[in-house]
């Protein structure tokens, strides 16, 4: 804020300036862009030149750029209740800029107005201006370094970064303070100046500083039509001159804005031929190409970002991995005896557990993710209390083997499995100070080293048992193992599928065969891998679904397999990015993360013959890449499942309201109970008050989303399939499966009142439940259904509910109508046919409606459309789960932004934005993927992800711009 006009500064009345708008009534108070905070001691001069170079942002050349910009000294007249003054501004204004250094670190003044800010506006509304003293930011600790920084107020600060976390934006004028004391003042047209203002002006504007590069351009070409025009009026010598400088300076501003655009598109596709092996480096010219040009290759490619691997740069590991069973934590083992907890939502290292230096072998969490195991080559086994991963605690210690090369917990037993690879002991760690061994396995006949691996549900072990061949054990309750049988396979890794009826098994040459265990007596071999590439000993994981299995080859690469038939495994996405063999693979509890490691980064500092170890998370859905940020273990969404504050979604297989914002992963607030085994449609009213369901017909109040409390409405009238509300939340269409589309008055939703029917529509029988056959045309009485046999889209005239009318018709030639949806304003209608073609249909007249537009990308038929709330972007998603993003901003050429990767599921149910757009929902049968749609969100996440780019990688990408990193 600015300083306000203080005792020891200067008088109120000085304060004021003279301003006639000073103070005005509240009604009339004058509002502000920006407060600029700051210590009169020090900053009062940089404080006047900052405000007046942001008020005049472009001159002498452009039109200024129009901010209202408080300070007190020029705002505060005298005034019994200064502070309520102050205040009162702070509430008037949008943007808080502090300017920092010591004396206004230590001012109260200052710090009364950061803390009035945190407590009544947003923390991300702050921007600073250094002018004096140390600022130093803390990237590990992801807070400013107190031991260096004195230029802010460190509580204030701490605050402020509670509620808005990350690095904050600064920009360094000490530069400004020099150019003052020297010469006593600073033009406003300064480039400099104009330069760093210009960093102020582009949050506040809500532009980027592309878009002002871009204004000036405008501006620039406005200037010259004026001068070419009183030019005109002097002489027509001169106007032909100038006429031609004109033209020249246009083709330049045109030039200029091209040249952007094409250096946008091609930092897109450079980050695309570089994504698998410098992921990090790709984040970062993804976002330096959004900043330069708002392409549509740049736009989609930050949309179809998640799909970027995370590299975890974790030192001299040994590759051994375990997720905990939540999926928030990751244990990465270490050469030198220590291990490393990771949160994989930051991929930001939680702790190390220390210990003897010797080489970490295995890792493995226990059932409820309270417990760690790790063992060495020594054989030793530790046991830790990582209840809080912040702060483990070392419960005990045991050696029972030679070298513990792989642990496992049985199931939720107190057991613990320990493979040295010659044979298997159990720990009995229900005392873990006192681990104490309670039976074990026959030794193996020889000793290269072979896997060992305990059924899900912890009553079988497999162990290798000498060259080419695998043992299965009974554990007893009591923890006595007991031989069941062995079987020749290769046993170098063995992993249980999560359901236990698998088993998969690896060796040499790279062999994996899958083996049915449903009779441990009789195991029966269902089918061997045909790995693309090579391995010696493949490493491999299931994943939590079961369908899914990872194996690794020596080129580094993962091939991710679909066993949804067993007999018949299909190969599914092969990940490339690892430049040597993977050590170990590890999925995540919901199955969304696939985690790898291999000795493939930077050579170790003790010795340059190795490399340290790499980490990489990927984002996958099933046997598929997958660029979704996050994922609900539940399927089947209506065409309207936001509450209207996007921050809860409904499902309906199972029937439950979901939170996904303002949490860091989605929570499951309340289960619904459903009426239908194949799942039910929920759609929420206008107002969020309301949950409507199909099959059968019903409401519920969700006033209070953790508490729905059902309705006294009908309970037999009917079973829809889908529903959805109008505009206004009064009118309900009913679609049901063999009969016409019904609309029905809910103002009271426990006494809904049936009223007139759509003749001749309806989803037909072979509709996805979810699927919307029906779109309301905005605020208009204009309501559009595909007709039962799909062959036509109809158009009813609904101003009298009852009686509806049909005005007009749309035929597609040579396809049916599978989804619909309308634009914001309701004039332009959205059909998706069965041929794989979204057309666009004007039904201004909906008497006459008109064909505009078509694109035909999808392969097969449109089951789902949604159109964006607050944008001209339209999303579609056909029979085979490819999702595609388009630009409508002229319906009649779309234009495809992305094709959002999602493993391509052939069940999609359902399709939606939130109500502010900033999320998109696609659904099957079984789970919800969630992707982030609001660019600023995206662009956070990509440079909180990947460190900032370097000089040297600047210049081999962009070696005609100057350095200037985009996540500085």
């Amino acid at each position: 804020m600015t300083g306000p006009a203080r005792p020891t500064d200067e008088s109120p009345a000085e304060a004021s300036g003279g301003d006639p708008t000073a103070r005005r009534p509240d009604g009339d108070a004058p509002h502000y862009d920006v407060f600029i905070s700051y210590s009169q001691h020090l900053d009062r001069d940089v404080a006047t030149v900052f405000q007046r170079g942001m008020e005049n942002f472009g001159r002498p050349w452009y039109r200024p750029v129009r901010l209202r910009v408080f300070r007190d000294m020029t705002h505060l007249a005298a005034s019994p209740d200064l502070q309520g003054d102050i205040e009162r501004a702070l509430a008037r204004s949008r943007w808080l800029v502090v300017m920092a250094s010591p004396l206004a670190a230590a001012s109260p003044w200052v710090r009364a107005e950061i803390d009035w800010w945190v407590a009544n506006k947003p923390g991300t509304r702050v921007l600073l201006a250094w002018t004096d003293g140390q600022l130093e930011w803390d990237r590990e600790a992801q807070d400013f370094d107190w031991s260096r920084t004195d230029a802010l107020p460190r509580e204030q600060m701490r605050k402020l970064l509670a509620v808005a976390p990350g690095c904050p934006r600064w920009v360094d004028l000490r530069w400004l303070r020099a150019q003052i004391d020297e010469r006593g003042s600073v033009p406003v047209n300064d480039p400099r100046l104009l330069a760093d203002v210009a960093e102020f002006v582009a949050p506040v504007q809500g532009r980027s500083k592309a878009d002002l590069i871009g204004h000036h351009l405008r501006l620039r070409r406005q200037r010259n039509r004026l001068v070419a025009a009183t030019i005109l009026v002097l002489t027509a010598l001169l106007v032909t001159a100038t006429a031609l400088g004109l033209t020249a300076d246009r083709q330049r501003d045109i030039a200029t804005e091209r040249q952007l655009a094409a250096t946008s598109r091609q930092l897109v596709a450079e980050a695309a031929s570089i994504q698998d092996a410098r992921p990090d480096l790709a984040r970062q010219l993804l976002v330096e190409a959004y900043r330069l040009s708002h392409t549509e290759q740049a736009v989609g490619a930050l949309l179809g970002s998640g799909s970027l691997p995370r590299v975890l740069h974790t030192g001299p590991t040994s590759g051994a991995l375990a997720f905990g069973p939540r999926g928030r934590l990751l244990a990465a083992a270490a050469d030198d005896g220590g291990v490393t907890l990771f949160d994989t939502a930051t991929g930001r290292a939680v702790s190390t557990l220390d210990g003897p230096r010797r080489f970490t072998r295995s890792v493995a969490f226990a059932a409820d993710g309270r417990m760690l195991a790790e063992g060495d080559n020594t054989g030793r086994i530790r046991l830790w209390d990582v209840s809080d991963a912040t702060a483990p605690r070392l419960l005990g210690s045991a050696r029972p083997v030679g070298d513990a090369q792989h642990v496992a917990f049985a199931g939720t037993a107190p057991l613990l499995v320990v493979g040295t690879g010659t044979q298997s002991v159990l720990l009995d760690v229900r005392d873990p100070d006192r681990p104490r061994i309670t039976g074990g396995s026959p030794s193996a006949e020889s000793a290269l080293g072979f896997g060992a691996a305990a059924h899900p549900e912890g009553h079988l072990v497999a162990t290798g048992a000498g060259d080419d061949r695998v043992r299965l054990m009974r554990l007893s309750p009591s923890g006595k193992l007991s031989s069941l049988h062995t079987f020749a396979a290769p046993s170098a890794t063995l992993d249980f599928s999560p359901s236990g009826h698998l088993l998969a098994t690896s060796g040499e040459e790279g062999v994996v065969e899958l083996w049915d265990v449903a009779d441990p007596r009789h195991p029966v071999l269902r089918t061997t891998l045909n790995n693309p590439s090579p391995s010696l000993f493949p490493v491999l994981a299931f994943a939590a679904d079961g369908r899914t299995l990872a194996t690794g080859a020596d080129d580094g690469t993962i091939q991710l397999w679909d066993l949804s038939d067993p007999l018949r495994p299909q190969q599914g996405d092969r990940l490339t990015g690892h430049t040597r063999s993977p050590d170990a693979l590890a999925f995540s509890p919901d199955g969304r993360i696939l985690a790898s490691s291999a000795a493939d980064g930077p050579p170790r500092a003790d010795d340059a013959n190795l490399r340290e170890t790499t980490v990489r998370l990927w984002n996958v859905a099933g046997p598929h890449g997958s660029s979704a940020q996050a994922s609900l273990p539940a399927g089947q969404l209506s065409g309207q499942p936001f509450a209207p504050d996007g921050r809860t979604v409904v499902t309906g297989r199972p029937g439950a309201l979901w939170q996904v914002g303002g949490v860091p992963e989605p929570r499951r607030l309340a289960t619904l109970p459903a009426f239908n085994r194949g799942g039910q449609s929920f759609s929420f009213s206008p107002d969020g008050r309301t949950l409507a369901t199909g099959h059968p017909l019903g409401f519920w109040d969700v006033s209070d989303p953790s508490h729905p409390r059902r309705r006294d409405g009908p309970r037999e009238v009917e079973a829809p399939q889908n529903v959805v509300y109008g505009p206004d939340g009064t009118l309900l269409a009913a679609a049901t499966p063999l009969g016409p589309v019904r609309l029905w008055d809910v103002r009271d939703p426990d006494r809904p009142r049936a009223l007139g029917t759509l003749s001749g529509s309806g989803a037909g029988p072979s509709s996805y439940i979810g699927g919307v056959p029906v779109a309301f045309a905005a605020d208009r009485d204009l309501v559009a259904a595909v007709r039962k046999d799909g062959g036509a889209v109809h158009l009813w005239d609904i101003s009298r509910p009852d009686k509806p009318v049909r005005t007009g018709a749309i035929t597609l030639r040579n396809a049916g109508a599978g989804a619909l949806t309308t634009s914001t304003d309701g004039r332009t209608l959205f059909v998706g046919d069965t041929q794989g073609t979204v057309t666009s249909w004007d039904i201004t007249d909906p008497r006459r409606p008109r064909s505009v537009g078509a694109s035909q990308r999808h392969s097969g038929k449109l089951t789902h459309l949604a159109a964006h709330p607050t944008r001209d972007m339209l999303a579609g998603v056909d029979e085979y789960g490819a999702i595609r993003l388009w630009d409508v901003g002229d319906p009649a050429a779309p234009r495809e932004v992305a094709l959002l990767a999602d493993g391509g599921s052939h069940d999609t149910t359902g399709l939606a934005f939130s109500p502010d757009g900033g999320l998109i929902a696609v659904s099957t049968m079984s789970s919800t993927r969630l992707w982030h749609t609001d660019v600023d969100t995206i662009l956070q996440r990509l440079c909180a992800e990947s460190p900032r780019i370097t000089e040297s990688q600047w210049k081999q990408y962009l070696p005609d711009r100057p350095y200037d990193p985009p996540c500085a």
